[in-house]
């Protein structure tokens, strides 16, 4: 019997298939790749057997049309976040908390990377004074002028909510934010049968607290899905290279062809084309991020 995994709690999962839930084990010798923390996650297709009893044994995963992985916080593992996805939602705040540039530059490069469509979307925009206001909409300038979808809404006071569900319909998309920008708020929102926990922000640190703690799929409609995550305060790369992280900027690719050395890193080469534009067509803040980004790699 062939499922799709909804849930992955570590040693169980859960497996729905025709509107069923059926809780499943891996079988005993079930290979693992030696640098993944992860054999399934939510959103793999898998084969299962009913066992006696309540649960179930899958014996066998399907090969991914994508996937979203990230380096595990335990190890140098790779841990995969979730896979057949058809776009990512980059959920951010700029109050209560703070989501860093740096860490939606980082979800972009890596949404990049493995050819899945961006959303950045600014939640809590009900809570922000006229000051925090301009800012975000210097934010959502910078990024619409290089063709990423950004949106502003607030799913608390359901503003702008149905914009945002345009985007959703019939498509399989996975939030990514930090602890405490709204993500639980969100698919409670849109998934009327979601009952996910929400918590308040710190108010002595301003940070969220994580609620979520694995990975899960809620159902919008029939064919419109949203994968939750764990929230994390930073997104590191596994795979992606030094060199790869050029490619994933859309703004130098436009200026690249121009610069004096076709293998070009805009960073010390003379006669760079892009940084040539950098305070002008680039932005400033951009340029600073590819360069502290390429600096960890």
């Amino acid at each position: 019997m062939k499922g799709i995994v909804i849930k992955s709690t570590g040693k169980w999962y859960k497996v729905e298939i025709d509107n069923l839930i059926y809780n499943c084990v891996l079988k005993g010798k079930f290979k693992i790749e030696n640098k993944l923390t992860n054999p399934i996650t939510s959103g793999d297709y898998v084969d299962i057997k009913i066992n006696e009893g309540d649960n179930a044994t899958i014996y066998n995963v399907y090969k991914r049309n994508n996937f979203i992985i990230r380096k595990s916080n335990r190890n140098n593992k790779g841990h995969i976040i979730s896979s057949n996805i058809d776009q990512i939602l980059i959920l951010c705040s700029i109050k209560e908390p703070y989501t860093k540039i740096n860490f939606i530059d980082r979800c972009l490069i890596s949404a990049k990377y493995y050819e899945i469509k961006p959303i950045i979307v600014f939640n809590k925009i009900d809570i922000l004074n006229d000051k925090e206001k301009k800012y975000i909409d210097k934010i959502v300038e910078k990024y619409s002028d290089i063709n990423f979808k950004i949106l502003k809404i607030s799913a608390k006071k359901n503003l702008n909510t149905k914009n945002l569900l345009k985007e959703l319909n019939n498509k399989k998309t996975l939030i990514i934010g930090n602890s405490g920008v709204g993500k639980s708020t969100l698919i409670n929102h849109y998934c009327k049968k979601s009952k996910q926990k929400t918590n308040l922000v710190s108010q002595k640190t301003k940070k969220g607290k994580q609620t979520t703690t694995f990975s899960e799929i809620f159902k919008i409609n029939k064919n419109s899905y949203l994968f939750d995550t764990p929230g994390f305060k930073e997104f590191i790369f596994f795979e992606i290279e030094k060199n790869d992280v050029k490619y994933t900027y859309p703004e130098f690719i436009k200026y690249s062809h121009k610069c004096k050395f076709n293998n070009c890193n805009h960073t010390n080469e003379p006669e760079c084309a892009v940084k040539k534009n950098v305070g002008e067509k680039i932005w400033i803040k951009r340029y600073n991020n590819y360069l502290s980004i390429i600096n960890t790699l």
